[in-house]
């Protein structure tokens, strides 16, 4: 993650917002003991989103259950699972 003084952020604001944009992760930005995240609009959406989809405990139990039948070998083609 690229991090950056609060002056440094002011005085690039345009490098910084690009490398927001391009870098996963987004950029750290410090002010004095405070430290602050800037990211993509697409990068909030997805993280809001996979919050989202922990809090399903239905979800949680189905991706366990399959995971365990993964191990177990119990696999289908994708042949058997679109015929």
């Amino acid at each position: 993650m690229y991090r950056v003084t609060a002056e440094y952020a002011k005085n690039n604001f345009n490098e910084v917002i690009e490398r927001a944009s391009n870098d996963s992760g987004g950029v750290v930005i410090v002010q004095e003991n405070k430290s602050f995240i800037l990211i993509s609009q697409e990068e909030l959406e997805a993280l809001v989103e996979t919050a989202e989809l922990l809090q399903d405990s239905s979800l949680l139990s189905d991706i366990e259950e399959s995971r365990e039948e993964y191990q177990k070998g119990e696999t289908l083609t994708m042949d058997q699972v679109f015929s």
